[in-house]
């Protein structure tokens, strides 16, 4: 693995899981017996709430290597956490190419449906700029593959976290103290992005940004749909 972890602070889940709720519902508010997918669930937990809220619809996790797998299979395990909508972690390094292949071949086999959307907290600045790309060029609808992994149509993509002011400066000093303490002293591949960077990515594999709502404590929930013809 070319960049670590960056495990989520202490108490963090609990503040933000009923804000991140709130701001998915008009997402997914009238899906029936649809499939999402979170990349980066970590301890699970945000996944975990999300499958409780929306019964309807089916949760696929994921984690990015065994370690990570264990340490939710245990939390998961010892809390007799047992839905039947949660699908069991599963392995996802976004710069993998054989696990987008391998999430490809569930779709077509029909082990998942083509997902309505896909869900990521606090991962965009946990990985290399370029991994970033990966994701939306993986759920392109532009993709030669087919099915698509995405719905082609109107499918999803959000994003949760911290963000740079599009300029690239810093929202709070803050900010800058969590990305230059804690973020970068882990490596300088990792950091804050803008949402316009993310966003200039995006449309490159057919993607337009479609909303930023602001959260508590600095967070921003954006969302990016599959672009109209």
């Amino acid at each position: 693995m070319s960049y670590p972890s960056i495990i989520t602070q202490e108490g963090a889940v609990e503040r933000n899981v009923e804000p991140i709720i709130e701001a998915l519902s008009p997402l997914l508010d009238g899906i029936d017996n649809g499939h999402i997918m979170e990349l980066g669930s970590g301890s699970y937990k945000h996944i975990e709430a999300f499958a409780k809220k929306w019964e309807n619809v089916r949760w696929w996790g994921t984690v990015r290597n065994e370690i990570e797998q264990e340490i939710a299979g245990d939390r998961l395990e010892k809390e007799n956490v047992r839905l039947n909508n949660l699908h069991e972690p599963r392995i996802v390094d976004i710069s993998n190419q054989r696990h987008w292949d391998e999430i490809y071949i569930a779709v077509r086999h029909g082990v998942a449906k083509q997902f309505s959307g896909f869900i990521m907290i606090n991962l965009i600045h946990c990985c290399p700029i370029d991994y970033s790309e990966k994701v939306f060029k993986s759920l392109s609808p532009r993709s030669t593959l087919d099915p698509k992994i995405l719905n082609p149509s109107k499918g999803w993509i959000v994003a949760y976290g911290p963000w740079l002011n599009d300029d690239g400066s810093y929202k709070s000093d803050q900010d800058e103290k969590f990305d230059r303490e804690y973020i970068k002293s882990k490596s300088p591949l990792l950091g804050l992005r803008s949402i316009k960077s993310i966003s200039d990515i995006a449309s490159k594999w057919g993607f337009v940004e479609e909303q930023r709502k602001q959260l508590p404590k600095g967070n921003m929930f954006a969302v990016w749909r599959v672009k109209s013809p």
